[in-house]
């Protein structure tokens, strides 16, 4: 019977998945080899029919059993009247002696496995095989199949695990419920300078204790992102519990070099250097020594200070972008992303999904996996909304709730996802104007102008121009040969006659423009360089003055014609209801108050 081990040990070493065995060989392949053995069980019918051949000879018979007593051999001997001797073995020796003294006490005839027949003719008996029936060993079979299905995926779970553990970055270590190591990949081993194989199985070491395993494990809860120092070195811990049934089975680690972290974090900030989402503009980049720019630049260096929410008026080319981003360097956020967005160059539904992102089939045309909005963009970082007034009163309902709550949805989304961004907002409207009028939440305009700046017109810092005119020339203006010409006192006092409705972005243009003929015109040709000047002056002063009276104008009028019909409307009204105002204020659908403060106006 113990012949068996070797063979079976070699059957499976060759890529053998189960092996079945009868009877007690198969119950000794079971105890001795701890892996995939099918025991072709000895079914009571069977035990019956081989009693019923050994009758037929002699009523005093030998039956055989491994490792304990046949269940029903008294009833089987008072069914079939007979005298049986239950012979117990667990080993050949034991069973070749156990049926020596059967037979010497006169049982002689044997039932049993093949080898209990072989044995009981050696010593002058006779043997009769207990034969499994056609349906043991068909379900016998089928039990070794599944078993053998049940090996394959075990096995190759077992490798994909493998493969995990040795190609994640991250050292990993599990602990059983006593607290042995039982997982530990290569990893874990180096970053902990421990032998993986002789570490495993055994309880943990010194080195690893402050890492806090043993804690979780008794107390079941997790704990994440957990900074500690193991082993000499700073790492990042989190340890869950693996639970069974309310019990804490298990305890799965995973270590992360804090220098590891650091150097994810650096990739991070150059990856979105290279996507552009850095200032590109310090506070110092707000050009201009007048009172008015110094005030606005310390004010905006105060409140980068802040998490606040901040709200930049001012009219265009004034530098509303360049406060935001000098407000971003100089705050706490000043290594993490600085996101723009200009709300008035998108329509609604792609202003939508650019500031909430989408996920994947949400509309046609989405991007496969969804995509990431530029809240999610701004991560720990500043998000900046240009011209934030003319965004449409449904998109308007979404940004408060994003801003109350700190978190968002994306389009087509089922799931919460928590934001942290500071808010600059801007606009060249007056906001408070528009909320009051109703075109703007007014509840919005309060949550985003809990600070708020006004950018300076270049009309009311005259002093500064010639300074940002020569910077402006200095960079446009790269003849070979030459050097920009200086700006008389004739040009500067032109210069700060003109209005400059588009601000320092027309100073701008008129730079490039002053550049390009000054390109093509000789160094000796000073006077014509002057008249080329005085005429670009002159043009931009003339078209400026001419633009700014049509917009006045045109808004005066509207003003006056909205006024008027707003009259018409009340005093029809106030006819059809026999001058009830608070009848009049209901129909026209507002309160009597208001009613009130318009005839009052």
């Amino acid at each position: 019977m113990e012949e068996a081990l070797p063979v079976a040990r070699s059957c499976l070493a060759e890529g053998v998945e189960v092996v079945l065995g009868g009877g007690a060989t198969g119950r000794l392949l079971r105890e001795q080899l701890k892996l995939p053995v099918v025991t072709i069980a000895r079914r009571d019918l069977d035990v019956i029919r081989a009693l019923l051949r050994a009758r037929q000879r002699t009523r005093k018979v030998g039956l055989t059993s491994f490792g304990g007593t046949t269940s029903g051999t008294n009833l089987m001997a008072e069914v079939l009247d007979l005298d049986i001797r239950l012979v117990e073995f667990r080993t050949t020796p034991e069973l070749v002696a156990g049926i020596s003294k059967a037979v010497k006490d006169g049982y002689r005839c044997i039932v049993g496995g093949g080898i209990c027949r072989k044995i009981a003719e050696s010593l002058g008996g006779k043997g009769f095989v207990v034969v499994p029936g056609e349906r043991v060993i068909q379900q016998a079979l089928e039990e070794a199949r599944v078993l053998a299905a049940t090996q394959r995926r075990s096995r190759e779970e077992a490798e994909r695990l493998r493969v995990i553990l040795h190609s994640v970055k991250e050292g990993v270590i599990g602990i059983d419920s006593s607290g042995r190591i039982d997982l530990i990949n290569p990893m874990a081993a180096e970053m902990l300078r421990l032998n993986a194989e002789k570490v495993l199985h055994q309880p943990i070491p010194e080195a690893v204790r402050s890492a806090g395993l043993d804690k979780v494990l008794e107390s079941g809860e997790a704990e994440t992102d957990q900074f500690r120092r193991v082993g000499g070195v700073d790492m990042i811990i989190s340890a869950m519990p693996v639970n069974v049934s309310e019990d804490t089975r298990a305890v799965v680690a995973t270590f992360t070099r804090a220098s590891r972290i650091q150097d994810l974090d650096r990739k991070l900030k150059e990856r979105l250097c290279a996507k552009g989402f850095v200032p590109r503009y310090t506070l110092g980049d707000l050009r201009g020594s007048c009172e008015a720019i110094a005030r606005l630049r310390d004010k905006a260096a105060q409140y980068a200070a802040t998490d606040a929410a901040t709200l930049i008026q001012g009219e265009t080319g004034t530098g509303k972008e360049i406060l935001a981003q000098g407000m971003h360097a100089a705050s706490p956020r000043r290594d993490r992303p600085f996101v723009a967005v200009n709300c008035s160059a998108l329509p609604e539904s792609l202003l939508e999904s650019e500031l909430f992102g989408y996920e994947e089939g949400a509309f046609t045309g989405a991007k496969r996996g969804g995509k990431q909005g530029l809240f999610e963009l701004a991560a720990d970082g500043t998000l900046f909304l240009d011209e934030l007034a003319d965004i449409p009163p449904s998109l308007q309902v979404r940004l408060l709730r994003a801003l109350e709550e700190k978190e968002i949805m994306r389009v087509g989304g089922d799931r919460i996802i928590p934001v942290n961004v500071r808010i600059i907002t801007s606009t060249y409207k007056d906001l408070g104007q528009e909320a009051r009028a109703g075109r703007f939440r007014a509840d919005l305009y309060f949550r985003i102008a809990t600070l708020k700046l006004h950018s300076v017109p270049l009309r009311d810092r005259i002093e500064d121009i010639a300074m940002l005119l020569e910077s402006l020339i200095g960079r446009y203006y790269i003849p070979t040969g030459l050097s920009p010409l200086p700006l008389s006192p004739t040009v500067l006092s032109r210069m700060t006659e003109h209005s400059w409705p588009g601000n320092v972005r027309e100073l701008d243009s008129l730079a490039q423009r002053y550049a390009a003929l000054a390109g093509v015109t000789s160094a000796g040709s000073q006077a014509l360089l002057l008249e080329i000047v005085d005429e670009l002056i002159e043009e931009a002063s003339s078209t400026g003055e001419k633009s700014r009276s049509q917009v006045v104008e045109c808004r005066d009028s509207l003003k006056k014609q909205l006024r008027e019909r707003q009259m018409e409307i009340i005093a029809e009204a106030l006819k059809k209801t026999g001058d009830n105002k608070a009848e009049a204020a209901r129909m026209m659908g507002i309160s009597i108050n208001s009613l009130w403060r318009k005839l009052r106006e």
